[in-house]
């Protein structure tokens, strides 16, 4: 399934189903030689719980929280900034200054860039997927609003052109920030 649309409302737990399953696929990817990191794009961040991880279940995926009963979307982060590159394009706004706030994400080799106010853009974007729509990664952006994504995956031509056309776009937009 090339693309699937998900729409999700405060009474159901897709959308955080949706990404913890491919987040966790790409924890588990061991080959980054390709180069292509990971980028989070959404004007309003928040560390929110991603994994449900009261069983020890992701342990492994993310060491740094091992034990944790939940696993946050900052874990996640560091956790693949340890092998590849990871890049927040957001702008500033009181929820992404928290977000940022509450870890040191230069120690983790997360490179953030802001935007300016006119930015709407939301993404994640990995070598294997990419989630685009109208959610951003905040706890009410996953969890309570109505909202809908695109989820791309695949190796269908007209997944891997989105993919790359997603990867030169936000490059483009990447290089024209100020760090």
């Amino acid at each position: 399934m090339p693309t699937l649309d998900v729409w999700s409302n405060a009474a159901s737990s897709r959308l955080r189903d949706l990404l913890s399953s491919a987040l966790s696929c790409v924890l588990m990817k061991t080959d980054w030689s390709a180069g292509q990191g990971v980028y989070v794009c959404s004007p309003w961040i928040s560390d929110f719980p991603l994994f449900d991880n009261r069983y020890g279940q992701f342990d492994a995926l993310v060491p740094l929280a091992r034990g944790a009963g939940r696993i946050r979307l900052a874990d996640v982060l560091f956790t693949l900034a340890s092998v590849t590159s990871v890049r927040i394009v957001s702008k500033e706004t009181e929820a992404t200054r928290q977000f940022l706030a509450g870890r040191n994400f230069a120690e983790g080799n997360v490179q953030v860039r802001m935007a300016g106010d006119d930015l709407h853009e939301k993404g994640l974007l990995t070598p294997e997927f990419y989630l685009e729509g109208s959610m951003n990664l905040t706890y009410s952006g996953v969890l309570l609003n109505q909202e809908k994504v695109s989820y791309h995956a695949g190796g269908d031509r007209p997944v891997v052109e989105r993919i790359a056309a997603a990867y030169a776009e936000l490059d483009r937009r990447w290089r024209q920030l100020a760090p």
